[in-house]
C-alpha cells in the first residue's frame, strides 16, 4: 500500500489532490498536516496538526519527522513554498527515512523561490526574464522608476518572496488615489499614482526592503503545471487565467490548452535548474507575443486538479514520477474551460 502524506491541506482545493490520488490509487494510505487544527480532515485517513514552519524550522522538521516514522509514509508532498523550501534543505535527511520527496534539492528550490536570484540565474543562463531591478527603499525606487516613466511602462513592485499577491503593487501614474486590488487589505496589494502609493506606504510604516520592479504585463498569464525528473519536463499543462481580478490569490477559472511557446519556455527553465518532481510557473505572454516567467514554486500547485475533470491527473503522475515509474506524455487535443464551485460532499466518517 502506498503511504502518502500532504502538508498544508486546509488549502482551498486540497481535497481535489487528494480525490486525484485516490481516483487511481484504491489501496492508499493519505494523511495530512496543516498548522489549523479546525478544519475537516473528512477526506483523509489521518489528519494531524503541525506547528507553522515560520516559527521554528527545525521544530517543524522533527516534527514532521516524527509523524512520517510513525505513519511510515513513503511519499511527502509538501504544499505550501515555505514548507517546500524546508523540507528540501533537509532532503538527505528524508531520504535516509526511505521518504520520496515531490520537491528538488535545496539549492534549486532556494534560487526558485527568490524572483530576482530566479531571474539572474535563468538571464545567466540565456533564458528571456524580461527588465527588472532590485529595490530596498523608496529612494531605490525613485532612482529605477524614472526608466519605465520616461518610457511610459506601467509599473508593477512586488516582494522577491513570498505568494498570494502579498505586498504586489502597481504604478499606474492614470490613477491619482491608491486602490486596494484584494478584500483583504492586510495583504497590501493595490494600484495608484507613485505619489498615491509612497503615501500609503508612510501610512502603512512598511518598507520596500526585499522587492523588486518590472514592467507590468496585463496580457493572457498561464499557470503552468509541471513534473520533472532529472531536468527533463515530462507533464506540461499551460492554465491560461480566467479571472475577474488579476491578482486574485486564489484560480477563478481557467482554460487549459496546448501552448508550444509556454511549453518549449518551461522545458528550458527545467533543464536549466535540473528541477527533479512538481513545479509551478506564472507565465505570461507578452505585447511582443514572448514568453516570460513572472514566478515560480517548486512544488505541486494548489489548483493542479484543475486538470482531473479534463481526464488528466497531475497529482498521480507525480506520484509515478516519485515511485521511479514510467508517465504518458501528454497531447491536448482541444481547450477546455473548468471553474472551481463549491459543493457538497457526504463525510463517510461521520456516525
Amino acid at each position: 500500500m502506498k503511504r502518502v502524506l500532504f502538508t498544508s491541506v486546509g488549502g482551498l482545493f486540497s481535497y481535489d489532490a487528494v480525490r486525484a490520488l485516490r481516483n487511481k490509487n484504491k489501496s492508499i494510505f493519505i494523511a495530512g498536516v496543516d498548522i489549523n487544527p479546525k478544519i475537516n480532515p473528512f477526506f483523509l485517513d489521518k489528519f494531524l496538526v503541525v506547528p507553522r514552519v515560520e516559527s521554528s524550522e527545525k521544530k517543524y522538521i522533527k516534527i514532521l519527522k516524527k509523524i512520517c516514522s510513525k505513519l511510515k509514509i513513503k511519499y511527502l508532498i509538501p504544499c505550501s513554498d515555505s514548507e517546500s523550501l524546508v523540507i528540501s534543505k533537509y532532503f538527505s535527511a528524508f531520504k535516509k527515512l526511505g521518504i520520496n520527496l515531490s520537491v528538488s534539492e535545496y539549492k534549486i528550490a532556494k534560487t526558485m523561490t527568490d524572483k530576482a536570484s530566479m531571474f539572474d540565474f535563468l538571464s545567466k543562463k540565456g533564458i528571456d526574464v524580461g527588465k527588472w531591478k532590485t529595490v530596498n527603499s523608496v529612494r531605490d525606487l525613485e532612482k529605477e522608476i524614472k526608466y519605465f516613466k520616461k518610457n511610459k511602462v506601467q509599473v508593477i513592485i512586488k516582494p522577491r518572496k513570498g505568494s498570494g499577491s502579498r505586498g504586489v503593487l502597481i504604478i499606474d501614474e492614470n490613477k491619482k488615489f491608491f486602490s486596494d486590488l484584494l478584500e483583504d487589505k492586510s495583504r497590501f496589494c493595490g494600484i495608484g499614482s507613485w505619489q498615491a502609493i509612497k503615501t500609503e506606504i508612510k501610512k502603512r510604516k512598511t518598507n520596500l526592503k526585499n522587492n523588486l520592479i518590472m514592467p507590468y504585463h496585463n496580457n493572457d498569464t498561464y499557470d503552468v503545471d509541471c513534473l520533472a525528473k532529472n531536468g527533463q519536463l515530462i507533464n506540461c499543462i499551460p492554465r491560461l487565467r480566467v479571472y475577474d481580478n488579476p491578482l486574485s490569490p486564489t484560480n477563478q477559472g481557467c482554460i487549459i490548452r496546448s501552448h508550444k511557446l509556454i511549453e518549449d519556455y518551461c522545458k528550458k527553465i527545467i533543464s536549466a535548474f535540473k528541477v527533479n518532481g512538481a513545479c509551478d510557473f506564472d507565465v505570461v505572454i507578452r505585447k511582443d507575443k514572448k514568453p516570460q516567467i513572472l514566478d515560480a514554486s517548486c512544488r505541486l500547485s494548489g489548483s493542479s486538479g484543475a486538470s482531473l475533470c479534463i481526464g488528466i491527473n497531475v497529482p498521480n503522475n507525480l506520484l509515478r514520477i516519485m515511485s521511479g515509474k514510467s508517465v504518458k506524455r501528454l497531447k491536448l487535443k482541444k481547450m477546455y474551460r473548468v471553474f472551481p464551485k463549491p459543493g457538497f460532499v457526504l463525510d463517510k466518517k461521520f456516525k
